[in-house]
């Protein structure tokens, strides 16, 4: 049970960092997933994951995220459980509720649950159905995706290559067998050639940002940490460490964290100097209408030009200083 808890939590923290990626790589996964066609530079919003019912209990979905005024609600699943179409009704109920503009109208998010396992395909729509009595019955559908029965190049077609690092999946099942160089061999072929290749495809054809590649190559470096480490305890070996070779060890959060302070800190004494910029400006603005108005013998208006805003944005027009 531990086990499965801890496989649980590793692929279901890296699904949720997915959505840390680029605007253009959540757009793409969008666009894969539910066959639709948003523009590239259409914004997303992330909505409240969390809902708290009338018994003051908190539900936390995976994921809702908005583009062009539609909802999606995106689940991923790795373990078995009868009862997730009602789950996602559930998450998509709270969430119409709370965010409902209508009080007499409740809309559901686009929901589907991506199973990241490799079970059998079974439905390509899970369905609940709400019985209203005498008005009749409703079927509520959840489409169905399953990951590890779609081939590499269908995903990189739908261009849902931030899905990628679950490649690793396939990996388990590799490790299980007797090591021999042909199975080393493939495992090699899956983890250079299909994972890591199709990131820099990817990201040679603009489907992902650098920074996105970035990201997703730390996070399959994580998860095959973890395969790894799983695979050791099990008596596995140290030769499947050569898979990976050092680079992979790209950037971390903290590094992005210090250049977003960067950037900010940037900005800031951007700010501060464009401010001092103007201040002398305006400070050789008023010297140069003294020394205009001396000139002129013009000594009262000079005086109270002093005190006298309004007179003083006159004189500066009248010279044509004021050219802010």
């Amino acid at each position: 049970m531990k086990e499965n808890n801890a496989v649980y939590q590793i692929y279901d923290s890296i699904f949720k960092r997915i959505f840390n990626l680029s605007n253009l790589s959540i757009i793409n996964l969008i666009n894969g997933l539910f066959d639709t066609n948003h523009p590239q530079g259409a914004e997303v919003v992330y909505l409240n994951k969390e809902s708290v019912n009338h018994f003051l209990e908190r539900h936390y979905a995976d994921v809702f995220v908005r583009i062009e005024g539609v909802t999606y609600h995106l689940e991923a699943q790795i373990q078995k459980d009868g009862n997730m179409v009602l789950r996602v009704f559930e998450y998509g109920f709270y969430h119409g509720m709370e965010t409902r503009e209508n009080p007499h109208v409740i809309k559901f998010p686009e929901a589907i649950v991506i199973y990241l396992d490799d079970r059998k395909k079974q439905k390509a729509e899970s369905v609940l159905t709400l019985d209203f009595g005498s008005q009749g019955t409703f079927d509520y559908k959840v489409k169905n995706y399953y990951y590890q029965e779609h081939e590499l190049k269908e995903l990189n077609q739908k261009k849902l290559v931030v899905l990628i690092p679950f490649q690793l999946i396939k990996l388990k099942k590799l490790i299980n067998k007797k090591k021999s160089k042909e199975n080393l061999d493939s495992l090699r072929n899956l983890i250079y050639n299909d994972i890591l290749g199709s990131v820099e495809t990817n990201l040679k054809s603009g489907n992902i940002t650098e920074d996105d590649g970035d990201q997703l190559l730390e996070l399959i470096y994580k998860l095959y940490s973890y395969i790894l480490e799983h695979y050791e305890e099990l008596g596995g070996s140290e030769d499947m460490r050569e898979l990976l070779p050092g680079a992979m060890e790209l950037p971390l959060d903290k590094y992005r964290k210090r250049i977003d302070e960067l950037t900010q800190e940037k900005e800031e004494i951007s700010k501060q100097n464009q401010e001092v910029q103007k201040q002398m400006e305006n400070l050789a603005k008023k010297d140069k209408l003294t020394e205009i108005l001396l000139m002129q013998n013009r000594m009262d208006e000079l005086v109270r030009s002093r005190t006298d805003e309004e007179l003083y944005q006159e004189l500066l027009h009248e010279f044509g200083l004021s050219y802010d």
